[in-house]
């Protein structure tokens, strides 16, 4: 039997054998993209004149916390390898 060609990421990047630091990181640039993703497809394909406000504050609300995500990540990252060897 073949497995299936399309996995669901967060739980590929959860069960993968990288660092606590790298998970954190990589699910916060998993959330910016999904925060991202409504506001980039309403401009490809929305009207000309929209004004998406939900959507813009959708995409910051994201951001900052997928920023705050990845700076933890990186200091769980550097934690691990400067003071876990």
């Amino acid at each position: 039997m073949k497995k299936p060609l399309l996995k669901n990421p967060i739980t590929y990047i959860l069960r993968s054998n990288s660092t606590r630091g790298i998970k954190v990181i990589a699910l916060s640039l998993l959330l910016v993209l999904a925060s991202a993703l409504p506001l980039m497809l309403y401009i490809f394909l929305g009207p000309e004149d929209g004004n998406p406000v939900a959507l813009g504050w959708l995409f910051a609300a994201g951001a900052m916390i997928g920023h705050l995500g990845f700076a933890l990540g990186l200091i769980m990252l550097l934690w691990d390898i400067l003071f876990k060897k």
